[in-house]
């Protein structure tokens, strides 16, 4: 009888040690899965970040931050003057991004004008000579909604038109890759346009599209081009190209 206790007792404490050690097993099984989890987890983008600066704004919004000199003619009189409408032998820059022309008065006194408020402001460029930068709304077609000035490389019978313009680029950042830039960046761009009268229209340069704008001096474009091969890629190669147009 004894031992049939003992027996019954013992297989009692054994199970319930069995039972405790499998509870033990769980929770740690558990434990583990909860901790593979979380690992994998973590890998996702939303759940964590990298450590490190925060993204810039790089670039300027100038289409050259160098002063120039320059003369600015506006659409109105200026200040109670009845007569003059324009500033000459000014140090000027273009700001792209805010559609201003910033006007240098002094070591410390600078002037921001809309673009809307001037006619044109003609400027020393990169290249040695001086442009003129007109008003966009000088022009119609696909000038109309555009902002800033046309710089004009050619005109004529067939306006080269350039429009200056910036944007921000967005930062490309990948958090789960670490890779990519954080920073926002001002890019310029560079758009080409023709116009004939003051009918502006968006041109993508190339010798079929030049053709085809030329069409009306078509044999003397082709022996100029075989000539002379301009490269119609090029500020001077189309400025060239366009100078001869309009001699024809």
């Amino acid at each position: 009888m004894r031992f049939l206790v003992f027996f019954i007792g013992f297989i009692a404490t054994s199970a319930n040690a069995f039972a405790q050690a499998q509870t033990d097993y769980m929770t740690q099984t558990t434990r583990d899965r909860i901790n593979f989890t979380t690992l994998n987890s973590t890998n996702n983008a939303t759940l964590f970040s990298i450590k490190g600066p925060a993204g810039q704004l790089l670039g300027d919004p100038y289409l050259d931050t160098t002063w120039q000199a320059g003369n600015v003619k506006f659409y109105t009189k200026l200040g109670l003057s009845l007569t003059t409408d324009s500033l000459a032998g000014v140090p000027v820059r273009l700001d792209l991004s805010a559609n201003e022309v910033e006007i240098r008065a002094g070591a410390k006194d600078i002037r921001a004008v809309k673009t809307t408020a001037i006619r044109y402001v003609d400027m020393n460029n990169a290249f040695g000579s001086v442009s003129r930068f007109l008003n966009v709304h000088e022009y119609q077609g696909d000038a109309n909604p555009l902002t800033g000035f046309f710089e004009q490389i050619a005109t004529g019978k067939l306006d080269l038109l350039l429009h200056p313009s910036v944007y921000i680029r967005k930062a490309n950042y990948n958090v789960a890759l670490n890779s990519g830039s954080k920073d926002d960046e001002l890019t310029k761009k560079m758009d080409w346009y023709v116009a004939r009268g003051k009918q502006a229209t968006k041109f993508s340069p190339g010798k079929r599209a030049v053709l085809d704008l030329m069409a009306d001096k078509k044999e003397q474009i082709e022996a100029f081009l075989k000539t002379e091969k301009p490269d119609l890629k090029s500020r001077q190669g189309l400025r060239t190209l366009f100078a001869y147009y309009n001699k024809l």
